[in-house]
């Protein structure tokens, strides 16, 4: 295979000469040399695409391109470097075992010369048989000569490198079929600490069920196997902790159902933390594996999801279990109850339904749609959220959220919200149940710039930026054309308390209005700048982590009942052909002027230009045939999707979106669950997010004792990691976690101390 240069899958490749001549390449990563190889040798290549690969820079296929192999080729030589070494790449191996062009009577004289004159140098030997024959001798074939006896007999007993990496595959199928029992017996028989807990978790009964699903499951995990999910058991604790079984309470419990509501919720929640996109996406999860999750024997298929949420979502229960959820989040202090943030973001819908359009900023575009509206804490956590169709406003989401939040048990909450919610009249009505912070709107720049500079006596800072803060009484009030739009024949006023933050660096001044008398400026202010922070990435989380955009509300097996309309390939297929016949009717009329010419005025060198064009023709032709043999085999009616004639979004359709939605928020809320006793066990706050998600989604195995289940996460090579993966376990199982589901089985979390056998490299 040719190597590269320029830019290749986000590599820059460079050649350059050196003082010998030769060709160097040097590839670059993010403008940063990582190998360097010079084309000419083949073992500086094959040094090269090993390390690419083993570095984790690029696939053994991109290491190929770059260096000048196939992608098998890489593989084999990783593979022979794990199995062999080094040597054994660089070794050739390829060149003559024996001098094969000398006949016997040449081999047998340079044998007796050996024989005769043991001490002397293969050249030795070499000049002199050449001055007895009379023939030229290669030093290389004496050499071969010497040694070929020696080969033979190492031979017997050395394997050559296909059968050592033969063998090797054997042995590497042995040890994946001796790996889980070896490396379960390493963790719970020789681990102390893990064997300690074994023989005081045998003292309880054994963990019983009368039902034989369940039974089968509690062998299964008497035996002890790897479990793919380990560290999403972690997740139990945030369940626990909210009661989320007693939430799942406002669905209706039917006994003659295999899988129950809480079932259903759970699933989804274990699905999101374990990034499974949608529904459609459960069939590539083991069913059997993943029912531990829930403390079943199996998880339910995704028709089965299916089937449980649309009946649960006629129920119309979403709203009751986002206001329990919530209840419990400010009951067990998940939430700081301060002050709250609201903001918006776009739901783009993609199904059959007709819905009301909204603007998608991403896009740039009005699309249908719906809104999802997030109340968050101070910290970014979100509260809860309301989803509504596009053409409601935000003003009223800002009151009924405001509603919610005195049901929730906060007297007067204080809202935080951008521009969209701002409105004079509004503002009196939000006044009366709760405390508003908002940005200020039509207060001009030479306004601003007359308050004076010692108006500002109060200083903050703010991520590393500087304001000076000043605040004035300022007498709002709204337009007459504003009233007599919206019905009311005196335009409203009030007067609000003007907060007005400087950038010391820019001098840029902005306002803030605020109904709220008994917070002191800076408070206020940090507020309002907060909006630019959690309350916003709050949204850009769940968008990196989770699939916000995600409305299982609808299914693709809904365009089978689409009506049949025309065929549009046809129209296309027909349209080819009329530009195949004109192209034919062109390459005729230049063939025949072609002919025309060479009869007047013979040239050689038309011939071959003639005979390419009748190619061409036949070639055309044959696509005409192609074309008319296809056009026969289609349908004249098929079933599309037809957006301007679907049938308006119901209800039904927008709740299964928010009982997926509660799920997403819910899994969030457990994260941050879990990264506040992580913060405790890991000290660089830079990468603890990161670091988590490395635990609660690493594999390991598991096994009943008793009644208790000792979950054993694989080891993690970091050492930094692996300790602060230890110190978050010894905190779970201070808390007493039980497994959320059917089979409250008490979780044991724990770290293997044994390193894992590296996997063989595949093609």
């Amino acid at each position: 295979m040719e190597m590269i240069s320029g830019k290749y899958s986000g590599f820059h490749i460079i050649i350059e000469k050196d003082n010998r001549g030769r060709s160097i390449h040097i590839v670059y990563r993010e403008y940063i040399p990582v190998v360097r190889f010079n084309a000419a040798s083949i073992n500086e290549r094959k040094l090269a695409a090993i390390d690419l690969v083993e570095k984790g820079l690029c696939t053994q296929k991109v290491a190929g391109k770059i260096c000048g192999f196939h992608r098998n080729t890489v593989f084999k030589l990783l593979r022979t470097k794990r199995i062999l070494g080094i040597e054994a790449i660089i070794e050739d191996q390829r060149g003559l075992k024996q001098p094969y062009k000398y006949i016997g009577k040449v081999r047998s004289h340079i044998k007796k010369l050996l024989r005769k004159y043991p001490q002397w140098k293969d050249q030795d030997i070499a000049d002199q048989a050449a001055k007895d024959l009379q023939m030229e001798i290669s030093r290389s074939a004496v050499a071969r000569i010497r040694t070929e006896k020696k080969d033979k007999k190492s031979d017997k007993h050395r394997p050559d490198k296909a059968e050592l990496i033969a063998l090797a595959a054997v042995a590497d199928d042995v040890d994946r079929r001796n790996f889980d029992s070896r490396q379960m017996e390493l963790n719970f028989k020789w681990d102390k600490e893990i064997a300690e807990k074994v023989e005081q978790c045998l003292q309880d009964p054994p963990f019983e069920s009368e039902r034989k699903s369940d039974q089968r499951l509690i062998e299964r995990l008497h035996q002890g196997h790897r479990f793919n999910f380990a560290g999403e058991l972690m997740h139990h604790l945030f369940l626990q902790e909210i009661d989320f079984e007693t939430l799942a309470n406002v669905f209706s419990f039917n006994p003659q159902d295999t899988f129950q509501p809480v079932d259903i919720l759970s699933i989804l929640f274990h699905s999101i933390n374990l990034d499974i996109p949608s529904i459609e996406a459960l069939k590539l999860v083991n069913a059997n594996e993943f029912g531990l999750c829930i403390g079943r024997h199996r998880a339910p298929e995704k028709e089965t999801v299916r089937a449980h949420l649309a009946r649960m979502a006629k129920d119309y229960q979403s709203v009751e279990l986002i206001d329990r959820f919530a209840k419990v989040l400010l009951q067990r202090n998940f939430i700081d109850p301060e002050v709250f943030f609201i903001d918006g973001h776009f739901l783009p819908y993609y199904g059959l339904n007709v819905i009301a359009k909204g603007y998608y900023t991403v896009r740039r575009m009005a699309m249908r749609g719906n809104e999802l509206y997030a109340i968050t804490d101070l910290q970014g956590r979100p509260l809860f959220f309301i989803t509504e169709s596009n053409e409601i406003d935000f003003r009223p989401i800002i009151l009924r959220s405001a509603e919610k939040l005195k049901t929730y048990g906060i007297d007067r909450p204080i809202l935080v919200f951008d521009r969209g919610g701002y409105g004079v009249h509004f503002f009196k009505e939000l006044n009366q149940i709760a405390d508003f912070v908002t940005w200020a709107k039509y207060v001009g720049d030479k306004s601003l710039a007359a308050i004076q500079e010692s108006a500002f006596k109060v200083g903050m800072q703010f991520k590393d930026r500087r304001y000076l803060i000043a605040e004035k009484i300022r007498t709002v009030k709204e337009s007459a054309q504003t009233a007599k739009k919206e019905g009311r024949f005196e335009p409203s006023s009030m007067e609000l308390r003007m907060v007005v933050i400087e950038n010391i660096e820019t001098a840029k001044r902005v306002a803030i209005y605020t109904n709220n008398t008994d917070k002191p400026l800076y408070d206020i202010a940090y507020y309002m700048l907060n909006r630019w922070g959690d309350s916003e990435n709050v949204f850009k989380e769940m968008m990196a982590r989770f699939n916000l955009n995600y409305h299982p509300g609808y299914d693709i097996k809904e365009l089978e009942n689409q009506p049949l309309v025309d065929n549009p390939d046809i129209a296309l297929i027909k349209k080819a052909l009329r530009i195949l016949h004109k192209e034919i009717d062109a390459l005729e009329k230049e063939l025949l002027v072609g002919e025309a010419k060479q009869q007047q005025r013979p040239d050689k060198r038309r011939p071959p230009k003639l005979a390419k064009l009748k190619v061409a023709i036949d070639e055309k032709q044959a696509d005409i045939i192609g074309f008319k043999d296809k056009l026969s085999q289609l349908p004249d009616k098929v079933s599309i999707l037809d957006l301007l004639k679907g049938r308006p979004m119901n209800r039904c359709d927008l709740e299964k979106k928010k009982l997926y939605d509660v799920m997403q928020f819910m899994a969030y809320n457990s994260r941050e669950r879990l990264v506040s006793l992580f913060r405790d066990c890991y000290d660089d706050h830079r990468d603890v997010k990161p670091v988590l998600d490395m635990i609660t989604r690493r594999a390991g195995y598991v096994k009943l004792v008793g009644q208790s289940l000792i979950v054993v996460l694989d080891w993690i090579q970091n050492k930094k990691h692996r300790q602060a993966a230890e110190k978050l376990c010894h905190l779970l199982n201070k808390k007493g976690i039980k497994i959320s589901g059917q089979l409250k089985f008490k979780l044991l979390f724990y770290v293997s101390k044994n390193p894992l056998h590296a996997p063989p490299l595949e093609a």
